[in-house]
This record gives structure tokens, sequence and C-alpha cells, in this order.
């Protein structure tokens, strides 16, 4: 006997082994979650819903997460997106800390590399070229998107046709569904018709520093100015960059010299200077959006004003156009701010220091007008004020009350009713002058068709 119980205690400690050894194993000592399939092999754009099972004494909700989004996207229910050739794992996390993985792989040569088969294009306006994406050999996925960082230099349609349509730089993009990208720049030229200088026909005075530009027909021309010559230079000397400068009382002509060949001449006649120069006014303050004409003025030896000289050239600067722009004497407030509007002439500097200042141009309040039964006179009304433009300067408002016998109110819009019967107007006024108005009306019996509102 006692041998059969020693084979039988053998044959069952040898169960429970084989039972352990064989046994799931478990993430960490109580939890095993089991991904079906292992791996997946798929082509890009398949689909596949993954499924698992977890040996957990404790429901638990299992989530999914990618390694690599490039190759394969996930749901939250565990549907698999091939998206592009490669390899990535699908990992799925237990709340409780169990885990598994499903190898991933899709099948193909991934976009690993994309040029273009140029990096510049030269072109004429209205010229039309082509542009082609190269992407290493074995790609599958090789549609790109164009796009042009200027279209009003050079315009791309979707197979990469590039159409010239005005002077200028711009650049040329290519970029492929997994993000690659790739350009060329463009360089259109236009031909000018004509060049002129400007400002033409300049009366200057002795001293005067004048910067001349040009103007090239037609406008988009992509020309340069190679060179500037005066026909005189003891009379007017010139620099590369076109600023000239009034050496002595004569006349003497300015021309200039286009890298295209172009050529454009004027005459600038250079006469004494003033004694003195001086605009008014000195300062000023503006609102936004309005405009002021400063008065230049030329003085003389006598100190009174010089009329010969009041032809003579000026040039018109803003040291903030942000705030103030000026164009022959005339400044257009753009922004709040400082700025100095500087006038040069006959060697001379004066100027005008501004202030651009925004004001409170409306005040819309919430509330129209309400009636209010006498019994409701305890409930406070609160008014809020819509400030226009929202960004002005002095947002300070008052409130005031035609009739302290029916409701008063305080700065900060909230009105009291004292129970008396009637009407009052409540007033809110900026200081710029904008103002807005409401009406309350406490009656013993609403008028038909009003109705009190709810709080």
């Amino acid at each position: 006997m006692k041998t059969a119980y020693g084979t039988l205690a053998k044959l069952l400690f040898a169960l429970i082994a084989a039972l352990l050894l064989f046994a799931p194993m478990r993430y960490g000592t109580e939890d095993y979650l089991y991904a079906h399939p292992r791996s997946v092999r798929m082509s890009p754009g398949d689909s596949y819903a993954l499924s698992y099972r977890l040996d957990s004494d404790v429901p638990q909700a299992v989530s999914y997460a990618s390694t690599d989004e490039a190759v394969a996207t996930v749901t939250s229910g565990g549907v698999v997106t091939a998206e592009g050739p490669g390899k990535a794992q699908i990992r799925l996390d237990a709340e409780n800390g169990a885990r598994a993985l499903v190898q991933i792989d899709v099948i193909g040569v991934p976009d690993a590399t994309l040029t273009l088969n140029t990096h510049f294009l030269s072109m004429e306006k209205g010229q039309v070229s082509g542009l082609r994406a190269i992407f290493n050999e074995g790609a599958e996925n090789t549609l790109v998107q164009w796009s042009s960082q200027d279209e009003n230099v050079a315009q791309v349609d979707a197979v990469g046709r590039v159409s010239a349509v005005g002077g200028g730089r711009t650049r040329v993009v290519a970029t492929a569904a997994n993000g690659l990208t790739a350009w060329a720049d463009v360089s259109v030229h236009v031909s000018g018709n004509a060049v002129r200088i400007t400002p033409e026909e300049l009366t200057v005075g002795e001293g005067s520093y004048v910067l001349m530009g040009v103007r090239y027909l037609p406008q988009d021309t992509t020309d340069d100015v190679t060179r500037w010559t005066s026909s005189d230079e003891s009379i007017l000397r010139v620099q590369n960059d076109g600023n000239i400068y009034a050496a002595a009382p004569g006349t003497a002509v300015l021309s200039v010299f286009s890298r295209d060949g172009l050529t454009a001449s004027t005459v600038v006649n250079v006469e004494p200077a003033a004694e003195d120069f001086t605009v008014s006014p000195a300062a000023a303050t503006l609102d936004r959006g309005t405009s002021l004409s400063l008065e230049p003025r030329f003085i003389g030896a006598d100190g009174q004003t010089d009329e010969d000289a009041s032809g003579h050239y000026i040039t018109w600067t803003s040291s903030n156009p942000a705030v103030a722009t000026v164009a022959d004497g005339v400044i257009t407030a753009t922004g709040t701010g400082t700025a100095r509007i500087s006038a040069a002439a006959d060697g001379k500097i004066a100027s005008c220091s501004l202030k651009v200042q925004t004001p409170v141009e409306e005040i819309r309040l919430n509330l129209d007008q309400l009636y209010v039964l006498r019994e409701q006179t305890v409930i406070p009304i609160q008014l809020e004020a819509e400030i226009i433009p929202a960004d002005a300067d002095n947002r300070r408002l008052t409130y005031e009350t035609d009739n302290d016998l029916v409701a008063t109110v305080n700065q900060r819009g909230l009105v009291t009713l004292v129970g008396g019967y009637g009407s009052a107007t409540i007033t809110v006024r900026a200081s710029s002058g904008a103002e807005d108005r409401f009406t309350v009306n406490v009656v013993s019996e609403l008028p038909e068709g009003v109705s009190y509102p709810e709080e």
C-alpha cells in the first residue's frame, strides 16, 4: 500500500508541477493579457481589427497605442490601419498594468527621400516650365502636393507646371503624404519698357540732400539701377544709391542707367538756400484715423518768409510709420503712440513732435429702456457698456442720472431704484464725448405688451 500511495503522491506532484509549468505566465502576480494575433502583415490602406483576452479577477479597460503612426495607426477599439511601409508595434495596456504587443509589418518601400529635378528656375513673365518630384527607388506613394509661396510671382498646378505671372522671386514647394518636402527657387524676369527718375525736375536749395528713385514701366519690371551720373559735379553730386547733394547754385542734368540698358534723365535746379526753415505746428496731438497738414516755412535773412525759396523741394519722413505716415507734408495718424515727423530742405531739418491717441468713438449699453413695477424696485439693474473701438486709450466712463428720486447710479453702472414713481435717464459718457443712455420707468401698472424681465 505504501508503494501505491507513494506512487500516487508522485503522480499528483508531477501533475501539479506540469500545470504550473505550462500555465500562462501572468504580468506581475495577478493578470495576463493575450493579444490575437501576435503579428499582422498588411499593405498600405488595409485595416485589421485586433482582439484580446484578459485573465484577471477584476474587469479592466484596455487601451491601444502605435509606436509609429507613419506606419500604422490604431483606434480606441483596436482597429489597425496601415499607413505606410515599415514596421511598428501596437501596444495593448490594461488599467492594472498587464501589457501585450502586436507586431505590424506594412509591406512596400517607404518614401525615404524626395528631391526635385532642379533647385532653381529662371523664367520670363508668361513662360511655363515644369518641376518633377523624384523619390527613392521603389517608393510606392509618389503623389505630392504643390504650392507657391508667392502666387503673384509664380503659380503651380497639381502636376508641377509652373507659370511665371509677375516679376520677383518665390519658392515652389512639393510636399509628400508622409511630410517629406522639397523645393525650387523661382526667379521671374520682367523686361522694362521705360524708366523714369523720381522726383522729376527738382528745384532744391544749396546744401540739400535728396534720395532719388526710379519708376519702371511696367511696374513689375525686375531691372536694377547700375549707375547714376551728374552733368556737373560742381553743382550737383550723386552717389551710387541715387542720393544727390546740391553743392552750388546752377543747373545740372541727373541721369540713371539700368542693367537692362534703360536710361532716363531729369534737370535739377539748385538755388541759394534760405536762411532758416521751420514747420508748423512744432507739436500736435491727433486722433487715430485723422490727418493734419504741416505748414513749411522758408525764412530769409530778414526773418521774414523767403518767397524765392518757397518752391524748394522738401523731404518728409516719419520716425514711426506704424503711428503716423507723411506725404507732401500731410500727416495721417495710423496707430496709437508717438512719432517725430521730419522735414529736410536747404540742408536744414525741422520737425513736429506728434502724439496719436485712440478715442472712444461709441458706447453701447446692454439696455435701452425698462419698465419696472414699484414693488420690484428692490432689484438693482446692472448696466454693461461696450466700448468701440475696443483698443481705445482712455476707457474711463462716467455715469449720471437725471432723476435721483427715481434711480441713482454708481460709477460701475449699477442702477438702484429708490422707490419713486416716474422715469430716470442714465447717461454714460466717455472723455471723448461719446455717450449712450438708458431709461428706467417706475410704474404702478405695466403698459400693454410689456413684461418685466426675469432675473
